[in-house]
């Protein structure tokens, strides 16, 4: 369902895969993490971040000493270890979100094993919440409920004031509550071997996760940091529940509010045209479909949309010039919505920047 671009500049082949096999070699950990410095410090061009099982690095990690990390001379020694601990965590986050596009749930366990360096650090400072925010981003990317919900559950406790929390619980019903579609693929392999009495739990969680959701949302919308984003999800779960009209008034006032943030502007238009079909306005969808192709030119959904409609309208030659418009650019990175229930994954890389910022 969505489409997650790699990190330019980080090379996902050849450096040291070949040794993160499980096997009797032990994994040299030192001088991949001596590389991931140095990648850093911009002392390399670029350093593998992948890892063949992100389990065996998981392991191998637990068995490292972090004083055995090498940081730079002239620190103190409680600045020293401070800078390891920050190396350590980083690390397994960078090679946690490398793995995650194809191994989710391994990816959410390195996560998970690295988060008690972080949250149980005192006092807590400027990296810990940069850290908490990027291993935020990387777990709803991964669109696995459960284990976004541990996460979230144990940050909250610590990072009381930080709104990006306070939303991502009503994510995490969201994503309880999506498509199946939306869902990674570990997850579809495991619901080919459910029993029909669990399909029918599941589609029962799902009903009460959507309702959590809403309550969940209206919540976060007391926070204006993140209102635009909640009342915009908010709208979109109440439209999928076949609230149009209640969607469309969580909707009303949002062009303002969502600012200068593109991919919910966008979202804003796509969504209300959907709703606006709905009710049969179609005039109306046809005008929201529009802007949101002027946010983001080419999009696949809005575009598709807006073929379907003109051509449902009988408006001739209109359908047929949109879809070569869109075969002409097929680069789904420039359409929100194939990474909208991925929540702050569009935000990682500005996140991991900043928790990278702390080790250079």
């Amino acid at each position: 369902m969505f489409v997650r671009a790699l990190q330019a500049g980080v090379v996902l082949a050849g450096l040291v895969v070949g040794a993160w096999t499980q096997g009797p070699s032990p994994t040299p950990l030192i001088p991949a993490i001596r590389s991931y410095q140095e990648w850093l410090q911009d002392r390399r061009k670029d350093v593998d971040l992948s890892a063949v099982d992100l389990d065996a690095v998981r392991r191998e990690l637990a068995r490292l000493d972090p004083s055995a990390i090498p940081v730079p001379g002239g620190l103190s020694p409680d600045d020293a270890r401070e800078m390891q601990r920050r190396y350590l965590t980083a690390f397994a986050l960078d090679v946690a979100a490398a793995g995650s596009i194809r191994h989710a749930t391994e990816a959410a366990r390195l996560v998970e094993w690295a988060c008690p360096y972080v949250r149980l650090h005192t006092p807590l400072n400027a990296y810990d919440r940069a850290w908490q925010l990027a291993a935020l981003a990387m777990l709803e990317g991964g669109i696995q409920p459960a284990l976004l919900h541990d996460h979230v559950d144990h940050a909250r406790t610590i990072f009381t004031d930080e709104p990006r929390l306070t939303l991502a619980r009503g994510i995490v019903d969201e994503q309880i509550s999506a498509p199946a579609e939306v869902r990674t693929r570990d997850v579809i392999e495991r619901d080919a071997q459910r029993t029909r009495d669990a399909v029918l739990h599941e589609e029962s969680e799902r009903g009460l996760a959507s309702a959590r959701a809403i309550e969940r949302f209206r919540e976060a919308a007391h926070v204006d940091s993140v209102k635009a984003e909640a009342v915009l999800r908010l709208g979109h779960i109440q439209y999928r529940l076949g609230q149009y009209d209640a969607a469309l008034a969580s909707w009303a006032n949002l062009d303002e509010a969502a600012g200068e943030d593109k991919a919910l502007l966008y979202l804003l238009y796509v969504f209300r045209g959907t709703a606006l079909e709905r009710r049969n306005r179609y005039e109306d969808a046809r005008d929201a479909y529009t802007s949101a192709l002027r946010v983001s030119p080419g999009a696949h959904s809005a575009t598709m949309r807006l073929a379907a409609l003109e051509f449902r309208a009988g408006k001739g030659d209109d359908p047929s010039a949109l879809l070569a418009s869109l075969l002409r650019n097929d680069d789904m990175r420039i359409d929100p919505w194939w990474s909208y229930y991925a929540g702050d994954w569009r935000v990682w890389y500005p996140r991991i920047e900043r928790v990278r910022s702390f080790l250079k």
